[in-house]
């Protein structure tokens, strides 16, 4: 069987259940496009065993996933959130000529928290980082009651995770990047510095790049108030740059 000229790899993000990338499945199959969305390492399980992961192994189980998929396809188009989105950049460093284009949601290149620097130093005095539920990170109340992530995780996982949006947070290194990309962001992000998606955005060496901001969302963009606007962008970006067939073409 002859390959599809573009499969789309989705990734989520940390902590996150798989509910929170997933409704971009539905256009995938749409369009018959091969994806695959994997689990990264310690999540869809308990907290805990996100303890003793390393950013490196998040970038392995997106590098395996990629490669898996192009056994259906010649080139890769990641669609990740959040951490997804650092994993997706890390593959279109190691994977230059392999990936497509770039969708990232909500880049997680640092969090809104001034005391994020300190993460890797707390870790090694405080085990477990507890979430406190914030109604303001959501417009859609019934999305945020119903979300299956983690409600915790060991301080070492978020140190990992901070440590691998402060190596991304290097312009010469984002510049190495040049397939088009889209990065779509929220004015209303409680998680992630708002400076992240203008940063990555700016640094990014693609000619063909777009920053998206929506302003009835929070942090988890596909499960909330303008999930639908931010499938439409997607939508309209992938059938840009797979070479799917509309009904129009």
């Amino acid at each position: 069987m002859a390959k599809a000229p573009v499969g789309v790899l989705l990734l989520h993000g940390l902590t996150s259940h798989l509910d929170c990338i997933d409704p971009v499945v539905p256009l995938l199959e749409k369009y018959k496009l091969p994806y695959r969305m994997p689990v990264l390492r310690g999540h869809m399980t308990k907290p805990s065993d996100l303890a003793g992961v390393k950013w490196q192994d998040w970038v392995e189980d997106g590098q395996k996933a990629l490669e898996d998929l192009l056994q259906e396809c010649d080139k890769v188009l990641p669609v990740a959130l959040s951490m997804g989105s650092l994993v997706a950049l890390n593959l279109a460093l190691d994977n230059p000529t392999k990936i497509q284009a770039l969708v990232c949601i909500a880049p997680a290149l640092q969090l809104k928290s001034r005391l994020s620097p300190l993460v890797p130093v707390m870790a090694h005095v405080q085990k477990e980082y507890k979430f406190k539920f914030d109604p303001r990170g959501y417009f859609d109340l019934e999305q945020a009651r119903t979300s299956r992530n983690y409600p915790s995780l060991p301080t070492s996982a978020l140190a990992e995770f901070v440590r691998m949006g402060a190596r991304l947070r290097n312009r010469n290194l984002l510049a190495k990047i040049t397939v088009p990309a889209l990065v779509l962001a929220t004015i209303h992000d409680r998680t992630i510095a708002a400076r992240s998606a203008y940063f990555l955005h700016e640094a990014l060496g693609s000619r063909d790049k777009k920053l998206v901001w929506f302003d009835r969302s929070g942090h988890e963009m596909l499960r909330d108030a303008q999930r639908q606007q931010v499938l439409d962008a997607i939508e309209t970006f992938v059938v840009a740059h797979a070479g799917v067939k509309t009904a129009a073409s």
